[in-house]
C-alpha cells in the first residue's frame, strides 16, 4: 500500500497536540459528517436564539459553524475524548484570539494529514489512483477532502487519453 494513502487512512485517528498558554490540548481531524453536524447544529442554535438566517445573520453563523467544528476537534490528547459538552463550555473557555490561533492550527494540521488534490503533485495523485485501482475496497476508507474524493472518482470513471 502506498505511504500516501496510509496518509489518508491514517488522517481519521491523527491528533495533533497543541499547548494553548499553558493548557496541552489535541486536535482531531474532522471528516465530512462532522462539517455536516457542525452546519446542522450552528443553524439550529440560531434558530433556538431567534436569529433569522439571512445575510445579516451570516457572519453570525459563520462564527457559531466555527465553534461547533473546534467543539468537535479539540480533544483531550491522551483520551482523545472531547473537552466540552456544549459550545457554551467552549466559549466560556476561549478567548476570540485563543478560537482563531486553533482554527489556524488545525487547518495547519488537517493539510499536513487530509491530503488534498490542490496540494498533490501530479506523480503523487497518480500513485493514489494506481493504489486505488490496484485495491478498489480501499477507496471506502479514505478520509480525504471532498475535491480529492471527487477527482479521484472523475480520473477512475473517465480516465484521461493518452
Amino acid at each position: 500500500m502506498s505511504e500516501l494513502l496510509n496518509k489518508l487512512k491514517a488522517s481519521g485517528g491523527a491528533v495533533r497536540a497543541v499547548q494553548l498558554r499553558d493548557v496541552t490540548l489535541g486536535l482531531r481531524i474532522l471528516n465530512e459528517q462532522d462539517y455536516l453536524d457542525a452546519g446542522v447544529d450552528a443553524l439550529q442554535s440560531m434558530k433556538e436564539l431567534g436569529v433569522e438566517f439571512g445575510l445579516a445573520s451570516a457572519d453570525l453563523f459563520e462564527a457559531e459553524k466555527s465553534t461547533h467544528l473546534l467543539l468537535r476537534a479539540l480533544v483531550d490528547p491522551e483520551t482523545v475524548k472531547p473537552i466540552a459538552g456544549s459550545p457554551k463550555q467552549l466559549r466560556t473557555a476561549i478567548s476570540s484570539s485563543d478560537k482563531e490561533w486553533l482554527t489556524a492550527q488545525y487547518l495547519d494540521h488537517e493539510r499536513e494529514w487530509s491530503p488534498n488534490e490542490r496540494n498533490m503533485t501530479p506523480e503523487q495523485f497518480a500513485e493514489l489512483v494506481e493504489t486505488v485501482k490496484k485495491t478498489p475496497e480501499t477507496a471506502l476508507s479514505i478520509d480525504s477532502s471532498s475535491a480529492t474524493l471527487r477527482r479521484l472518482l472523475l480520473t477512475l470513471a473517465s480516465p484521461p487519453v493518452a
